[in-house]
Formats: C-alpha cells, structure tokens, sequence
C-alpha cells in the first residue's frame, strides 16, 4: 500500500467515525424530542380522570347537548366562534357523551402543537431550537392547565403556531401549498378564537411587511392567500359583529390597570408553590431578546428576524388588547394569550439554540423543574382543590328517586346541571314547598338566598345540616330538608 493510500484510508476512516458520530448524535436528539412529545401527553392525560368541571368547561359541555345548528346560534350569542365546539361535538357523536372524552378531545391539539416541533420546527431549525420550543411552551406555568381543560386554547395554540411557521415556509420557498397551508390554519384559527384570530392578523401583516422588504415575487400568493381567508371567514362576519355589539353594551372582564397587566405576566410565568419564577422568565426572556438583537444587527441573519417576528405575534396581540380594552370597552384578560404563546416559545428556542452548550443545559434543566412544579400544581388542583369527590360520594350514597336538589347561587345553576338530572334541579325561591316531597337536598352557599322562616313554619318543615361540600370552587352546606309528617 502506497502512501497516499494509507492517508487516503486514514481520511476515510475520519469521515465514517465522524458521521457514526453525528447519527448517533442526531438518533439521540430524535428520541429525546419525541419522548418529550410522549412525555407530556402522558402527564396530560393523568390529568383527566376526576369529574370537576370548571366554569367555562361547563358552558362548553352545556352547549354540546344542543344539535349543530343550536351549536352554531349558542356560540353567535356569545363571545367565542364555533369551531372547538363543532370539533368537541364530532368526539361526542363518536365516542359518547362523558367528561372524559371531552378532556382528552382537548389533549389532542395540545400535542399536536407538540408534534409541530418535532417535526416542522426541526425541520426548519434543527434539532435546539426543536428541544428549546417543546420545553419552553411545555413548562411554561400556564400551558398544563389549559392543556386539558374542555375549552378552545388548546385548539387556538395549534393553528397559530401552523400558521405562523407556515408564514416562514411560505416566504422562504414561495410554494403554492405553503401558502395555501398558512391561509388555512390562519382561518381555522380565526373559526376558533377572537384573540388567535388577532394573532392571526399579526403574522399575515408581518408576512407581507417581510414579502415587500426581502422577496416582492411573492406579493401576489400573498394576496391569493389574503383574500382566499377573508371569503373563507365572510360567513361568520354577521355574528362576529353581533357579538361585538353584544360586548360593547357590557362584559364582565375588569378594566385595565397596571396591577391587571402585570397579572398578564404573573398567569403566563409564575407558580404558587415556587414564588418569583415570573422574574426569572423575564430575565430568560429579556436576555433571549437582546442576544437576537445583536445576532441580527451583527449579521443580518433571516433566521433570526423570523424569530423577532414570532415574539411579535404575542406581544402586538397583547399590546392591541389593551388599548381596545382601555379605550373601548374591556375585552382582554390574561388566557387569551395562550393562542400565541406557540409563537414566543419558537422565538425563544430560535434565540437561544446558539447560546453555548452549557448553558442550554442550564435552561433546559431549569425549564424541566419548572415543568415538575407546574404538573404537581396541576395535580391538586385537578384531583384536591375542591370537594367534589366528596359531594359526588354523598349524593351517591342518599340522593333517591323523587327527592329534589335545591339551591341558591342562581347563576351557578348551569354549573349543577352538569351533575344533576334536570328533573330533580329547582332554583331554591322556585321551589313549592308546599306540595309533596320526599326529600329536598338544599345545596346553602353563604351570603345568597335564605330559605323564609315563614316557609319554614308554614310547611312543618325540618332542617338537618349534614356537612361542608362543594362543586367547583363554590363551596356549600348540604341541607336536609323533610316535613315533620314524614318523621
């Protein structure tokens, strides 16, 4: 053997070690994000075996008893666009009418989102910034709880982080279904809440803003794009403006204070059982945004405007909430941010995947402790924040056929009618005490309605407390009531 030959074997042997190297590196990465991906759909659907039924998820669950057309017409007297209950309707048709199914019909989306980054993000990106976006929006305190409530956010997220990545697609190759991908998911979005309909509005304008600035070709598939989801929305426009009418003449959400901005923050970053996590997130996410600055003042890198671009989506989606809220009428609070907080982590894996090994470990590590503390205060709240369980073991145990359930916080009543036959469900000042009856369970939630004394005495009726309980985070005493007749 020569001796070029030798070296030319020596050189051989570098390139296979190096690329057995860099398989197994990319085979590690692989598995990792994917058990990401797995990992948090698990502990999502630990979540979902109890019965409590919060308030929003009580409407939603009420509204599924209705046909499509009664969705339809409930959801354009309120405040939300139809889509997530047309969706949660389909899993009803299929798999039956149980709390359980809709829990995990909501888990879906919240995974695919998921799946997003393992496959579309790193294909674009590359493997950091893949593993950055799973655990930053993972992690993040807020996205659990919302994760597997039976409400449109999870939903939401999901079509406004497909748009938003598909703007970059769209821009990057021009291709006609990158573009056709993007207009969908930006009216699916659109279809399934206001403020991702608003996000929506962000990434198309700073899509066309970055057409005009780097690549004008592409202006007209911009404008098929454009006017393709304007036809694709003109149905719901109608209703859109009734309920925007119906806001303007009063809504419940408070006004906008510097303290209710900050509880914008505090929702998103912090936790309850480990204090001060929103100001270390601030820092994260001030430290992120000023290392992409330089990045982009420094080389003028597109990777990097992109991501400047997606911490936008958030923060112009916020920013135009407010100022509606403050000057108009108060329309914004802090979970419908949720729709763009896709948008904020892929700026923040964008950002940081460059930042030195050790220190991607670093965050990554401490996003995974943040993860661990947010599942734990998901855990109680979902299985040991409320007496339900105990309610639902006392009703079991005494409620009988005939007997009548009573109570006096009106407006909880589409709440108990989750839990109780209608037939057996009376608002306490329309209930005749008078006729016959065996035996009333009167569900007392302080500071509301008394029961007359009068009433009392007119009707021989006797009283019996038989203990603290409570549905949702209504707590209450659980009277008995009976006629002396029927000692």
């Amino acid at each position: 053997m020569t001796c070029q030959e030798e070296i030319d074997k020596v050189i051989q042997s570098s390139v296979q070690s190096m690329e057995d190297k860099n398989l197994k590196y990319e085979r590690f990465y692989v598995v990792f994000i994917w058990s990401i991906v797995a990992g948090f759909t698990a502990l999502y659907i630990s979540l979902v075996f109890n019965h409590n039924i919060w308030t929003d998820e009580a409407f939603t669950l009420q509204l599924l008893q209705g046909n499509v057309k009664d969705i339809i017409m409930g959801t354009a007297k309120d405040v939300h666009p139809p889509l997530y209950y047309l969706y949660a309707k389909l899993f009803m048709v299929i798999f039956g009418d149980s709390l359980l199914v809709q829990k995990l019909a909501a888990i879906i989306p919240m995974t695919a989102t998921l799946a997003i980054g393992a496959t579309l993000i790193r294909k674009n990106f590359g493997n950091r910034v893949s593993l950055l976006f799973l655990l930053f929006l993972a992690c993040i305190p807020c996205t659990m709880e919302f994760s597997v409530q039976v409400r449109m956010y999870s939903m939401a997220l999901f079509f406004v982080t497909l748009c938003g990545i598909y703007a970059y697609q769209a821009f990057v190759s021009g291709d006609r279904k990158d573009f056709l991908i993007f207009a969908l998911s930006g009216v699916m979005a659109a279809y399934t809440h206001y403020f991702a309909f608003v996000s929506v509005i962000i990434i198309a304008g700073l899509l066309f803003i970055s057409i005009l600035l780097w690549e004008k070709k592409r202006i007209v598939m911009w404008m098929m794009s454009a006017i393709g989801m304007i036809a694709g929305y003109l149905p719901w426009i109608p209703f859109f403006f009734r309920q925007v009418a119906s806001v303007e003449q009063g809504y419940w959400i408070p006004e906008i204070t510097a303290q209710t901005i900050w509880e914008y923050f505090l929702w998103t970053f912090e936790l309850e059982l480990v204090p001060g996590m929103v100001f270390l997130f601030l820092i994260l996410l001030k430290g992120a945004s000023l290392y992409n600055i330089i990045t982009i003042a420094k080389y003028k890198d597109k990777t990097e405007i992109y991501a400047l671009l997606c911490m936008l989506v958030p923060t112009l989606t916020t920013v135009l909430g407010v100022v509606v809220s403050e000057f108009k009428t108060p329309v914004y609070r802090d979970q419908y941010i949720m729709p763009a907080l896709g948008m904020l982590a892929l700026f923040f894996g964008i950002a940081v995947s460059k930042a030195k090994r050790w220190l991607v470990i670093m965050i990554s590590m401490f996003l995974l402790f943040v993860g661990a503390v947010q599942y734990r205060e998901c855990f109680r709240q979902e299985y040991h924040s409320t007496y339900v369980p105990q309610t639902e073991e006392f009703f079991a145990d005494n409620l009988e056929n005939g007997d009548y359930v009573i109570y006096n916080w009106e407006s909880f009543g589409f709440i108990y009618e989750c839990y109780f036959n209608e037939e057996q469900l009376v608002y306490c000042e329309e209930f005749d005490f008078s006729k016959d009856f065996n035996t009333v369970w009167f569900l007392h939630t302080e500071w509301q309605p008394e029961i007359p004394q009068e009433v009392v005495e007119e009707n021989g009726l006797i009283i019996e407390n038989m203990g603290h309980y409570g549905i949702e985070h209504n707590e209450f005493d659980i009277y008995k009531i009976y006629k002396a007749t029927r000692r």
